[in-house]
Order: C-alpha cells, then structure tokens, then sequence
C-alpha cells in the first residue's frame, strides 16, 4: 500500500513539473531537444503597419478611367451628342446603381468618399427589410420572432460512488454502479396574441444495481404548455408593435422590434430613396441648363473675339492708329482670357453632367443639350402651391412615419407599465418501462405490464396537469415609467418638429417663388436691354463703316459697343437659365420634381417563389369562415400611396410587366454626329506690336460653332387655383387632384417618358 502511494506522488511530481514549464518567468527560454535553432527571420519585426488588404472577388477598374479628360490645353476630335433633358434623366436614373448628387462634389464631407456606407443605393431598401439589429430591424427579422424554435438534448453517463451507508440492498462501502441516459425536445412558439405554447418529450434511462423493479428502466413524458401574459406584455396590440414580450431584452431592444415597427422603418427608407432620386432629378436638370449657359456664353466669347480682330483689322487698313489701338488690343486680350475661362467653364459642366448621368469622364462624344430652355412667364398660386408642398414634401411623410413610430411604442411602453401577470398551464402523460420499444405489455412482474414504456405512455393512462399565475412587479416600476416619460417627451418634440417644418417649407416655397419671380423680371429687363444694345452698337458700327467716327473716343465708342452687347446678351442668357432653374427649384420645394417627369417609385419583380407562396395565402383567405367574435383585421396605420408611387396612377399591372411601362428607347449610333467635330478652342492671337505693321487681315481660325436646334418649349408645372384649407390627412392629395386647374404654362417634355430600374431585390423607378 505504501508502494502504491510513492508511486502516485511520484507522478504527481512530475506532472506539476510539466505543467509549471508555461508559468515560466518573461526571461525563462525553452530549450527543444529536437531540431537545430533557426533565425526568426519569417517574423516581422512590427505589430502594425499600414497595408493594402486582400480581394476575395476579381475586379478589373474600368478601362474609360485611364482615357484622359479633355483639357483646355489639349482638345481632341470628338462626336457631337445632341442630348435631351428627358433622355439625361432616363440615363441617370438608368445608372444610378448607387445614387449621386452635385453639391457634395469636391466636398471634403463627400459621403461617397468619406462615408460609403452612408450613400444612398437601390439596395437600402432591401437592406433595411433585411436588418436584423435592435432598434432597426426589417420585417422578417422581426417576423423571426414567431417562428416555432426546436431544441434537443441527448446525453449519456456513467458513476461508480461507494456508499457510506448502507442503501436499499447495498451495504455501507459497496459501490453504487450506474448507467445514465437522458433525451429532451421541445418545440416552441410564440403566439401573436403574445402567448406562448411548448410541447416537450423527454427520456431518462438508469441502470443500476440497487434493489427495484427493473434493473433498468425508462422513465419520461410528453407535455404541452401554455403561458398568456395577462397583463403587462399581454394583448396582440402590444405583440405587432414590441415583439413578444419573452424574447425582448427590456431595456435594451425596447418596444420597437415588433412588425408595425419594422413596417414603417421600410417606409422611411423608401421616403429617403425617394428624397434622393428628386434630388438627383433636380440636379441634373441643374447641370443640363448650366452646360447650355456654358455653350452659348462661350459662343459669345467667341463671337466678341471675332468682332474685337475685324475691329482691329480695320484700324491698321485705314491706318489709323492712337488711343483706339490700345484699347482694341487691351479688349483683344481680355476677349482672349475671357474665352479661355469660358471654355473652362463648358469643359467643367460637361463632365459634371456626365458625372450625374453615370457617364466616363470621357467617351469620344461631346454632350451638347437640344432643348431650349421657357421663356413664358409662371404666375403659381400661393395657396394651392402651398397645398401640394405640405401634400408631397417627401421631408413631412417622413416624419409623419416618425410620430406614428412613437405614438405606437407609447402605447407599448404604456402597456410594460403593468405588473407582470401570466396564466400558465400544462397537461402531461407519463411513460414507465423496462424497454422503451416493444410490442408487449406483459414485464413477467406486474400485472398492469410496463414491458414497453412507449406503450405506457401512448395508453394515455398516467397524466398530470398544473395550471395557475405568475406575478412578478419591481416596486415602483421606474424604468417602465421612465420609458413612457420618454416616449411622451419624444413624441411631442418630433410633433413640434413635424410643425416647424411645415414653416420651413413654407419659407423655402416662398424663397422658390421670390427667386423665379426675380430672374424673370431681370430677363425682362435684360431682353430690353439686349435691344438697346444692338441697337447702340449697329448705330456705331454703321458711323464707323461711313468713316464718320474717325476720332480715338469715337472709334472707342464703337469698340465699347461691342462689349456691352455681349455683355447684355450674356446677362440675358444667365437671367433665362436661371429662371428655368427657379422653375426647376420650385417643382423640387413643392415635392412634385418627380410627378413633372413622369417618374414613379414602384417595387422590383418578387422571387417566383414568392408569387406561388401569395397564391395559397390568398386561396386560404378566401375559403376562410368568418368569426364575428373576433376583431381579426387591425386598424390601418397608412393613408393610401405617395404621389410619387406607382400605384397612385391606378394601373393593375405592375411595372415589372413587359409593355406596361413605355421607356425611350436606348441610343443609337446616330446621336453623334456624321463627321467628327473640334471642341471650339481659342483663336489664336499675335502679340500687337506698335511699330510694326499688322497685316491686312489677322489670321482668326475658325472654330465649329455648336449649332443648337429650333426653340421646343419645355414644360413648366401647371398652377393650381382656388384652394385654401391646409391638408389635415392624405385626403389633400384627391383634393388637389380634383382641384387642379391648369393657367400660364406652355406645353413642352412629354409625360409618357416613364423611368425605372427594375432589379430583382432593388427599388425600382
């Protein structure tokens, strides 16, 4: 015996020495007796660096990246693209896989740059109804909360533990051996009546050697449970709103992980892939009308530069030279840096254009808009204007979903202000045998037969229930009264906000009206001007043909003549454009951008599988009997489709659906020109040298000029009259329907351009 025990300490020396050899000192080394030492040079002698990660997908840059941009200093041949405003927002939209806008461009804040996951894409949507975070979760996570969870638990073991006392046929200091064995599974769910039913079956195996019936035996049960919060956490109202109550983690997840919740974050997603689709809208027609301004300043530049050489030309012919000299040959160089500016300025608006549309910086073609922009006066109704802006700001439906959101977590948190009272029950039936299969009751022991606990348990003969209430109450309920104090004080304060922005919008549509009222005046002005102008300077030049203006202020008279021209046609130009702008902005500010374009949101095709699940859904409802006990349809949250949506035009079809949607169809080779054209560069021009005679005529090339079509109206939006409430409810929107009447307004870009993308698990226009 004594043997034995040195042996075990012994053992247990060496065993402690082993594992000591990890509670080694930071200056202790090991020592391998295996191998020869090696450098570490495989180590990196550094913890962080700054280093280029892997790609796990191939991806190629595109190759148009790597075409140089047009320069001023280097302008290749390009195709002339006449382009429509319509066709630039069917493009845009078209290749807004990820949605841009103007203003953040060159902007340090560029989300695009500095925060990429906060860019809007077609995908937010599908993102949000996928979310599976508290606090944001999308519908069929919180759908998740119903689903049945199964769990199972099968284990077996073994002990062997000597008694001290003496135990049912066992005398003190045998060894109790014992075989073990336990099986469970449940399958629960939970209820939308915020209920919860379980139904659990379960095995214990022993086998032993004490004195009993059986050596082994099989012992179990199946048992169903039912549990229904009464009071806190009770009622279905509660359950669409917060989840069930059992699988919250109050204080964490709140009350908005029910599917009214999730349903109306899906809304606000949308409303904010809405917000940024019309502010892509708008700035397109934006940039559209600035590369137009562009183009025909830069063709008066041009022209100026023409007039200012043929000037000068005539001085040196009739040999006059003075005063009138200087001045012609300062305008020449202003005229000259003044056209290289304005070339700047065409090359900057084109590529912020194409920037917008999706488009390479360049692709061999030069964008050259067709379209001319209104020039008939817009006289909007205050009243009516001010109706569609509060109907169709996509800004105010935003936070109306907002103050719904709060005004149903209120009735939530209101509810968790309750003591927590359930009502819980189960029913069981016992299993007992000596095998847990067989075919026979008879054991050769008993006369009730426990051969087969299966049998046992499928007679049904041994049962058990309970039933009775739970009662649970933290004394002072402080946090269910603080979160009811909170969602009171949030819910007034997104109230208060939801009225100080209906002001806001208010000032902004005003701003809109006073901006296109004021550019409109000025190119009223500036079209008188423009008259005079010519006027002025056909007088002058007629003077100076006939040799009537031979003196230095006379010839400079002339020469000024021409710069005031260009000058008051430029300011006509900018007043127009930017009167078509202020048109632009208006639409924008009122929340009918989209409408004006014919442009609607609709949802993307479903998976196929979809529509075959919908199908037997639908067939179950209609072959459903009613229960007049039961209020089975829950009151509406939503007060009918957006103007911006589809299913406001009333059509059954979906868009998806070929022939439904009429799009304009994609371009072809023959938006560019036949023959390759030059972007017009600068004249070339010579350093005036005083002394020197000029030639009889300078040499001036002459650059392809950017011939615009005839004038098409554009569309401007209609006015509305007569209408004085302000909307109460989404009733305004039939109201303005019904009321709408059409004053001062030419006809112009047709309503039947309808722009979509239609992506499985994508948001569609």
């Amino acid at each position: 015996m004594k043997t034995t025990r040195w042996k075990r300490s012994t053992a247990t020396v060496l065993l402690a020495a082993l594992l000591s050899q990890g509670c080694a000192g930071p200056g202790a080394r090991l020592q391998y007796l295996i191998g020869e030492d090696k450098t570490v040079e495989h180590y990196r002698d550094y913890a962080t660096s700054i280093e280029y990660p892997t790609e796990s997908e191939a991806r190629e840059s595109d190759p148009n990246l790597f075409r140089a941009p047009r320069r001023i200093t280097s302008l290749e041949e390009v195709s002339q693209r006449h382009i429509k405003l319509d066709e630039c927002i069917k493009m845009a939209l078209s290749n807004a896989t990820i949605l841009r806008d103007d203003q953040s461009f060159g902007s340090p804040g560029n989300a695009l740059l500095a925060n990429p996951s906060r860019v809007a894409s077609v995908y937010d949507a599908a993102i949000q109804d996928t979310s599976f975070l508290f606090g944001n979760r999308g519908v069929d996570a919180a759908l998740a909360d119903f689903d049945p969870i199964f769990t199972s638990n099968l284990q077996a073991g073994k002990s062997e533990d000597p008694q001290n006392t003496a135990n049912l046929g066992l005398n003190a200091g045998d060894v109790l051996a014992e075989d073990t064995g336990q099986f469970q599974a449940r399958l629960e769910k939970a209820l939308a009546n915020s209920g919860t039913v379980a139904i659990q079956h379960d095995w214990n195996y022993s086998q032993n050697n004490l004195q009993r019936l059986f050596p082994s035996a099989y012992t179990g049960s199946i048992q169903a449970e039912y549990r229904q919060p009464l009071l806190a956490g009770g009622g279905t109202e509660f359950t669409r709103i917060a989840g069930p109550i059992a699988q919250g983690v109050r204080g964490v997840s709140g009350v908005s992980q029910g599917v009214l919740i999730s349903r109306i974050n899906s809304d606000i997603s949308l409303v904010d892939f809405e917000q940024s689709v019309t502010t892509l809208v708008r700035d397109v027609e934006t940039k559209y009308w600035d590369l137009y301004l562009a183009l025909q300043l830069y063709e008066s530049e041009i022209q100026t530069f023409k007039d200012i050489i043929v000037f000068r030309d005539n001085l040196y012919i009739r040999r006059e030279a003075g005063a009138a000299e200087a001045q012609a040959a300062n305008r020449l160089y202003e005229s000259d840096a003044r056209m290289k500016g304005s070339l700047a300025d065409v090359l900057s608006a084109e590529y912020r254009l194409r920037r917008l549309l999706g488009l390479p910086l360049n692709d061999g073609d030069f964008l050259t808009p067709v379209d001319k922009p209104t020039e008939a006066p817009l006289i909007p109704n205050w009243e009516s204007s001010l109706l569609e802006s509060l109907a169709n700001r996509a800004e105010l439906r935003r936070q109306k979903w907002e103050i719904r959101s709060l005004e149903l977590q209120l009735i939530a948190a209101k509810n968790l202000s309750r003591p927590r009272l359930d009502l819980v029950s189960q029913y069981r039936i016992n299993g007992f045998g000596d095998k847990l299969l067989g075919g026979e009751d008879d054991d050769g022991v008993t006369d009730a037969g426990y051969a087969s606990a299966y049998e046992v348990l499928t007679q049904g003969d041994n049962t058990g229930w309970g039933a009775g209430l739970q009662f649970s109450m933290p004394l002072g309920l402080r946090l269910a009264r603080a979160q009811v104090r909170n969602y009171e004080l949030r819910l007034r304060k997104a109230r208060s906000v939801l009225q100080e922005q209906e002001q806001e919008i208010a000032r902004e549509l005003n701003n809109a009206i006073l901006e296109m009222d004021r550019w409109y005046l000025l190119a009223e002005s500036g079209a008188k001007r423009v008259a005079v102008a010519e006027d002025f300077t056909e007088t002058k030049s007629i003077r100076e043909a006939i040799n009537e203006a031979r003196d230095d202020i006379s010839l400079g008279q002339v020469l000024e003549s021409k710069i005031t021209s260009r000058d008051a046609g430029q300011s006509y130009l900018r007043s127009i454009i930017e009167y078509n702008k202020a048109i632009t902005e208006l639409n924008f500010r009122k929340g009918t951008l989209l409408q004006a374009n014919s442009i609607y949101l609709a949802e993307g095709q479903w998976n196929p599988a979809a529509y075959d699940d919908a199908k037997r859904r639908g067939e179950a409802m209609t072959h459903a009997l009613d229960n007049t006990h039961v209020d089975a349809v829950p009151a509406e949250f939503t007060g009918g489709p957006a103007i911006n949506a589809w299913e406001s035009q009333s059509s059954p079809d979906r868009p998806h659906i070929p022939g439904v949607v009429d799009g304009i169809p994609p371009r072809s080779d023959s938006g560019a020109t036949s023959s390759p054209m030059l972007l017009p560069s600068a004249p070339a021009t010579q350093p005036i040298q005083q002394s020197t005679p000029m030639p009889e005529s300078a040499p001036v090339p002459e650059p392809a000029p950017m011939q615009m079509p005839p004038q098409q109206p554009r569309r401007v939006p209609a006015n509305t009259t007569g209408l004085t409430e302000l909307p109460q409810s989404s009733a305004v929107q039939g109201q303005i329907r019904n009321a709408v009447k059409t004053e001062q307004a030419p006809a112009g870009r047709s309503k039947e351009v309808r722009n979509r993308m239609s992506n499985t698990g994508k948001a569609s226009l």
